[in-house]
């Protein structure tokens, strides 16, 4: 597991804490489908993600799948680093 991996977990376990409590948060579990984030939290993870890892997510250019399990989360900033911003 990665340190973008653990920090995006983390950030789920204590803002998601009841929903967490229910259904275990590994690197493949389905986010959105298994009732852990729902439309309203995914903004709030956007807002964690662009300030914890100094990266724009442009929401129009990504569905929710982007965001559906940490992996595919840590895949996507990691693609967002790369990719050179746009001023």
């Amino acid at each position: 597991m990665s340190e973008i991996e653990k920090e995006i977990r983390q950030f789920i376990q204590n803002t998601f804490r009841a929903q967490v409590a229910l259904t275990p948060v590994e690197d493949d579990t389905p986010l959105f489908s298994s009732g852990i984030i729902d439309s309203f939290g995914v903004l709030e993870l956007i807002s964690f993600l662009e300030d914890t890892f100094k990266i724009e997510i442009d929401t129009a250019r990504y569905d929710l799948s982007a965001f559906d399990t940490v992996r595919k989360i840590a895949a996507l900033i990691a693609k967002l680093g790369r990719e050179p911003s746009e001023a």
